[in-house]
């Protein structure tokens, strides 16, 4: 490694690898700083505090990948879609955000492959573009889902709210907090397994949901064949182009979390193998859970049905999951398909809640966050950067409970982390996108990638390009005079983060006096998965199926469905 690469590998850097991976001191290469390795051991051996486990299986990944991160975007936010773009309007917003997303998963899936460190891409921006890039982009990142777990729970009540309307809906928040704070205590395991069975249920729930609704839309099941008639007369597309677009951030709220890969690569028992099977997965993800259940209730529920979240019904929100089991008179289903909206939700915030916690971690490494938040339990959980998630997420939530304005803050909770997501993502693909470019400046061959993104470099212009596209075009039609009180609200949602992030990035350019790391001094080698100790041992192990001969055949069984 060259001197300049040396002056740009900082001791934070080191923090980063040591507390979040485990690294044996061997893991710098020759020339690097050993100096600030001991120094930052030395730190964390002196609070006593834990280390993030490598716990999470094989299962733990594919399953959440498939659907970890399905929740109220998809199972209530579609019907305000539906109701935006209509049935062809939403499925063209789905499909396009879908495609932006389908690169961003690959290019942090090969980052974060090759350099399996929890809170990767923060890490990555830092190391790849600038310091004060990559810290813009982790602030960004954990308020973007420490508003989702905001957004999850005000959603909650409205879910409760179809079974009773006895319990306050604040204090429906504030229980179900509890309940996934207790969760993500147990650290990485706890989280993988909560949310092994919960997207297990998720995943089979859409599966049925979209076979069903084929036979409905039918006529096979229930009075009524509906087809395509809602396509009819101006249906598909009821509010034009701009419909589309306004679709088009409650499109990307609903896929924010395809980049949780990339944060729980450094909790991975074996990332190498893990991740980009994981992130193979999105394709089908996209395609079958969004696409594929946005084309059915376009087809049952129409449009303007006065139960869809749009800005004129003073009714309570009904999943369109459940409409659809109702117009096919099965409304017993439809109590079923209510508790799974449940569980989705909780599973979305329980997500939420465990990527803001290791965002906050990676920033407190970082050295730019309080160094407390670093602390971690036996178990694995970094408990006070979840307790600072849970108190900005509880005070979110309450902001909505405000009398009157409800429906209001809550349009601006998801349009902001809309907007956050695009920051993001645009952000993962510039900073792959100089990743490679390092590559080729520093003449390292690209075989030493255990994955690699394909069509490089068209996905990562393309994403930047569509984030900075979509960013700014998603909120225009509040311009349109004019302009009230609701357009006021939608403006502040649209571009309220994106002004902070700007914001955000000249402060922290001025404070540390960063500058846009050269690509020859661009850090290729520092926490890679070959340098791991740890993951090499997993990586020989094997797995040994003792016991009785019909205990093997169960535990095979097992392995291969799960």
């Amino acid at each position: 490694m060259d001197n300049g690469a040396e002056k740009h590998q900082t001791s934070s850097d080191f923090i980063h690898t040591q507390s979040n991976a485990d690294l044996h001191v061997d893991t710098v290469k020759e020339g690097g700083d050993s100096d600030s390795v001991d120094r930052a051991m030395s730190e964390i051996e002196q609070q006593g505090q834990g280390k993030l486990k490598r716990s999470l299986k094989a299962r733990h990944l594919a399953m959440i990948a498939l659907g970890g991160v399905i929740g109220q975007g998809l199972f209530l936010s579609a019907g305000a879609n539906l109701y935006h773009g209509g049935p062809a309007g939403a499925l063209i917003a789905y499909a396009i955000i879908g495609f932006v997303v389908f690169w961003v998963a690959y290019s942090l899936g090969e980052m974060a492959t090759y350099i399996p460190i929890s809170g990767s891409f923060t890490i990555f921006c830092s190391r790849f573009v600038d310091e004060a890039f990559g810290r813009m982009i982790g602030f960004n990142y954990w308020a973007c889902w420490s508003i989702i777990v905001a957004a999850e729970l005000v959603a909650l009540p409205m879910v409760m709210s179809f079974w009773t309307t006895a319990v306050p809906d604040a204090a429906w928040a504030a229980i179900w907090l509890v309940v996934i704070f207790i969760l993500n205590l147990f650290g990485a395991r706890g989280y993988g397994e909560t949310e092994y069975w919960f997207s297990m249920i998720k995943v089979l729930a859409v599966v049925i949901f979209i076979i069903v609704g084929c036979f409905i839309s039918g006529g096979v099941i229930g009075d009524e064949v509906f087809g395509f008639k809602y396509w009819a007369n101006g249906g598909a597309f009821p509010h034009g182009v701009l419909g589309v677009i306004d679709s088009l951030v409650l499109a990307s709220f609903s896929m924010q979390g395809t980049e949780i890969i990339g944060i729980t690569a450094g909790e991975c028992s074996n990332p190498v193998k893990q991740v980009p099977r994981a992130i193979q997965t999105v394709l089908y993800r996209i395609i079958v859970f969004y696409l594929g259940s946005v084309f059915v209730m376009g087809m049952v529920v129409p449009w303007d049905d006065p139960h869809n979240l749009n800005t004129s019904s003073n009714t309570a929100t009904v999943s369109p999951f459940t409409l659809v089991f109702e117009k096919g008179t099965l409304a017993s289903v439809a109590h079923i398909m209510n508790a799974v909206i449940l569980i989705t939700v909780l599973s979305c915030a329980n997500s939420g809640l465990y990527v803001a916690s290791r965002t906050m971690l990676a920033l407190a490494n970082d050295g730019v966050a309080h160094p407390f938040l670093r602390r971690i339990t036996k178990r694995g959980a970094p408990v006070y950067a979840m307790c600072v998630s849970a108190i900005f997420s509880i005070v979110t939530v309450a902001l909505s409970f405000i009398p009157g304005k409800g429906k209001a803050l809550y349009q601006v909770l998801t349009s902001l982390s809309g907007i956050a997501g695009f920051v993001t993502w645009g952000g993962i693909c510039l900073a792959h996108y100089r990743f490679r470019k390092a590559f080729k400046v520093q003449g390292v061959s690209l075989d030493i990638l255990p994955f690699r993104a394909p069509w490089h470099p068209f996905g990562d212009l393309f994403d930047i390009t569509a984030c900075c596209v979509l960013s700014l075009i998603t909120g225009y039609s509040y311009f349109i005079p004019p302009i009230d009180t609701d357009q006021i609200v939608g403006i502040v949602g649209n571009y309220a983060g994106l002004v902070l992030c700007a914001l955000g990035y000249i402060i922290a350019k001025w404070w540390m006096k960063a500058k846009l790391v050269p690509l020859e001094d661009i850090d290729l080698f520092t926490g890679r998965a070959d340098d791991l100790q740890e993951l090499k041992e997993m990586a020989n192990q094997k797995r040994e199926i003792t016991g009785p001969w019909y205990i093997q055949v169960w535990k095979r069984m097992l392995i291969v469905f799960t």
